[in-house]
């Protein structure tokens, strides 16, 4: 860095930031997971707008306050919301549940250990961040225990048979 220069926010780690992405993740698994324990099951799709909804619901009063209708309109934020409302949320939810529906719940939480996984890779791959020799080691770790998880289930799966 030259002087003058200031550091990027995501330069150099932050326990918060970590520890906030940490607890988004457990948050996903457990809603995944007890998604499984719902009496009725409901369809991708339904559940996607369901949520969808929901969120509206509890959002729309804070949102209010930060008064969007006297910000100027911009196209690429819409551009930006529109992608993560049909990408993130309803796209992968459809996806997300027809697969777990197809699985039992062990199976679909040690999916979601792929999650960062994939977060990293995309993140080296179309952001140009550089990877960590640490990073890399909990990728190796990540892989080697879904890999281990996935071995021991074959393997148990042809004993009995």
């Amino acid at each position: 860095m030259h002087p003058g220069e200031s550091a990027a926010p995501h330069e150099g780690g932050s326990v918060p930031g970590n520890l906030l992405v940490f607890a988004a993740i457990v948050c996903e698994a457990l809603f995944i997971l007890l998604n499984r324990k719902l009496r009725t099951p409901v369809a991708p799709l339904p559940l996607s707008a369901l949520m969808c909804g929901i969120g509206l619901a509890v959002c729309i009063v804070p949102a209010c306050f930060e008064q969007p209708w006297k910000m100027p309109l911009d196209a690429g934020a819409l551009t930006g919301v529109l992608y993560y409302a049909l990408i993130p949320t309803v796209a992968g939810f459809v996806l997300w549940y027809e697969g777990a529906a197809r699985v039992s719940g062990a199976e679909a939480g040690l999916m979601t250990a792929l999650v960062p996984v994939s977060a990293l890779a995309l993140a080296a791959l179309l952001l140009r961040e550089r990877v960590s020799a640490a990073q890399l080691a909990g990728v190796a770790c990540v892989l080697g225990a879904v890999m281990l998880a996935t071995f021991g289930q074959t393997l148990s799966t042809r004993k009995v048979t």
